[in-house]
């Protein structure tokens, strides 16, 4: 779980990667534990005082949550995309908060899915084709060779 949060933050601005399900899910489980506790220290001390001094100290929590929110809204954006490509989808679909009712369920159960492999075909780094190409000799000798070869056989 720790190490999904530390993936969580410093990957805050990574777009183009994937998130497995549990890399998304526990920054999620972290992030929701992270409100209860402020939340319920807010209220503890609003009980506890009952005061203007709680009122006050209340009212910092309640801007320390407006922070957290503010501090974690990119990389929230940025994970949500990640899992979504993890997924086989587009990140277009994030438009779908903005469906009243069903956008976020429907969103809920894309996050739910398990991650779609895929082939990647023009990948140069695992075609071992190309890394044949890339090792053998280079074109301008294999060019001269065949000259070479040519010439030879004229000779003969």
């Amino acid at each position: 779980m720790i190490d999904a949060y530390k993936k969580f933050w410093k990957g805050y601005v990574d777009f183009t990667g994937r998130s497995t399900r549990s890399e998304f899910w526990w920054p999620i489980l972290c992030h929701f534990l992270v409100m209860i506790l402020i939340l319920c220290t807010a209220l503890l001390i609003e009980t506890v005082l009952n005061s203007e001094t709680g009122g006050a100290l209340s009212t910092a929590f309640v801007g320390l949550i407006v922070v957290y929110y503010i501090a974690i809204l990119l990389p929230s954006l940025a994970i949500q995309v990640r899992r979504l490509r993890d997924g086989g989808y587009h990140w277009a679909l994030l438009f779908l908060y903005l469906v009243p009712f069903f956008g976020h369920f429907i969103l809920f159960i894309f996050y739910c899915q398990p991650t779609k492999y895929e082939l990647v075909s023009n990948d140069s780094y695992n075609n071992t084709e190309y890394q044949d190409q890339q090792f053998s000799q280079n074109p301008y000798q294999e060019q001269q060779n065949y000259q070479q070869n040519f010439v030879a056989t004229e000779n003969e």
